[in-house]
């Protein structure tokens, strides 16, 4: 019997080499294997081959092109492609990011190890974000060569392909964090609105030249740089907002991930609204800020399940009645989000009381007073975050994922707003249209619908009014019978530290 041929040892690698061509011990392990995994796809390198393809051969058609602006339509080209892939391509990535662990059952064996459900997510955003630098690295190459061409702002240019990959990243955020919500309607939501959105952003800007947008990335006016500031910061929550949002989807129930989200947003509204005042809009911006971040904070604290053990509350019952009070905003549940949101509707007033606006000489104006129009979208944003929870409380017994809940009521409403929208342009005379849309005023979303028709704001600030008034009510009766239950985990939590001191 012959003996077995031994394999041959591998050689060995230089320690220099393997330390430079491996990750460092202190990156997250959570990044390193979702790099790993993602970049060895076909998904990816099939993505990453196209654009190098496409980038190539359209290079070379320019160079063997004469005359004209060459270097301007590679610009375009080199925007276009980069943009298709940053904002629409790889965002949609992160749909399947966390459930795809639900769906082969691993996301239980890695919570059992020292991984958070903060790294958990944060490294599957991290690890798409890396693969899209990467793209970005290698298209970069290609804008510099456009140089040669001549007529060219560099700076410019490499400002603006990074605010690129800077919306990409928020946007990925986005799709990241929803991809925690285990149905399937959330997350097929996502490809139904990012496609066409991104698509018709990137048409937009084409149709009135990339040139345009170039030169706000000059940095040379105050005005321009504060807007792209706030743009930013803006930006940045949303994509922030949602990541955090999946963590607390993931997260068992006695971490309490609403403090730190409801305070960044707090913090982030009062860095926004500074910025507005310093560079004030022409319009009532300032107030449709406020509403987006409360639409941020609304999404997520309307679909929050109620605080349900005692060590949740013990940090807030330390700290007496002053952390009990914190506590009625700040606990995880939607009962204390609703409280929020009501402070928050009336901080929009209060806001709305300073818009901007221009005077007949075009100069703008602070603390012009409250508006009707401003009255209404205050009111009618409002009515349209709380009427989806009230329906998903009354009619669904015994929700296991109210976050699902919530987000089908919203689209059930959006079907209806859009069978609003199509009847009120077909009915022809202004009255039946006024008569029809006063009938169907009840539905969420017709207050924007209502802005058009300059008749129309004062009947819909009333008829928003009384829904809204009505809506809070109940909401605010179950909210307080919520609270009830949270007193009772208050004293179990207060019986403990006086057992424990």
């Amino acid at each position: 019997m012959s003996e077995a041929t031994e394999e041959p040892a591998a050689p060995e690698i230089h320690p220099v080499i393997a330390k430079l061509t491996d990750f460092s011990d202190r990156v997250s392990p959570m990044i390193v294997k979702e790099l790993r995994q993602s970049m060895r796809t076909r998904t990816f390198t099939g993505t990453f081959l196209i654009l190098q393809s496409i980038l190539g051969f359209g290079m070379l058609i320019a160079l063997l092109m004469e005359g004209g602006n060459i270097g301007q339509l590679i610009s375009t080209m080199v925007f276009t492609l980069f943009a298709v892939v940053a904002i629409i391509l790889q965002p949609l990535r992160g749909v399947t990011a966390v459930a795809s662990e639900f769906k082969d059952d691993t996301l239980e064996l890695m919570t059992l190890t020292r991984l958070s459900s903060l790294r958990i997510v944060f490294g599957k955003w991290a690890s798409i974000v890396g693969q899209t630098a990467l793209m970005l690295s290698a298209t970069v190459p290609y804008l510099v060569m456009r140089y040669f061409f001549g007529g060219m702002q560099l700076f410019a240019e490499l400002s603006f392909l990074f605010a690129i990959f800077f919306l990409s990243a928020c946007l990925t955020g986005v799709t990241v964090g929803l991809s925690c919500s285990r149905a399937i309607l959330v997350r097929a939501l996502v490809p139904l609105i990012l496609i066409p959105a991104g698509f018709a952003m990137i048409a937009g800007v084409l149709n009135e030249g990339i040139e345009d947008f170039v030169d706000l990335f000059n940095f040379q006016r105050t005005e321009v740089n504060i807007a792209l500031l706030t743009m930013s910061v803006v930006a940045s929550y949303i994509g922030y907002y949602f990541l955090d949002m999946g963590v607390s989807r993931i997260a068992v129930p006695a971490e309490n991930h609403a403090v730190r989200k409801r305070l960044v947003s707090l913090i982030l509204l009062a860095v926004v609204l500074a910025l507005l005042w310093v560079n004030p809009p022409s319009s009532v911006i300032s107030v449709f800020v406020v509403l987006i971040f409360a639409v941020a904070i609304g999404v997520d604290v309307c679909s929050e399940l109620a605080v349900s053990v005692p060590s949740v509350v013990v940090p807030f019952v330390k700290r007496g009645l002053l952390g009990k009070i914190f506590g009625r905003f700040f606990y995880p549940g939607w009962h204390s989000g609703f409280y929020l949101l009501t402070l928050l509707m009336l901080f929009a007033f209060v806001v709305g009381h300073f818009t901007f606006s221009e005077d007949v000489y075009g100069r703008v104006v602070r603390g012009t007073g409250l508006t009707k129009e401003v009255i209404l979208a205050i009111l009618g944003t409002f009515y349209t975050l709380l009427t989806p929870l009230l329906i998903a409380r009354l009619l669904i017994k015994k929700i296991k994922d109210p976050f699902t809940a919530y987000i089908g009521v919203l689209v059930v409403c959006s079907i209806f707003l859009s069978m609003v929208v199509v009847f009120s342009e077909l009915a022809r005379s202004g009255s039946s249209r006024e008569t029809f849309l006063l009938f169907t005023s009840w539905i969420p979303g017709v207050w924007m619908i209502m802005l058009d028709s300059g008749s129309l704001i004062l009947m819909g600030i009333v008829t928003q009014s009384c829904f809204l008034g009505i809506i809070w009510l109940l909401l605010f009766l179950m909210a307080n019978a919520e609270f009830r239950k949270t007193a009772v985990l208050e004293k179990m939590a207060k019986n403990q530290l006086d057992r424990e001191n």
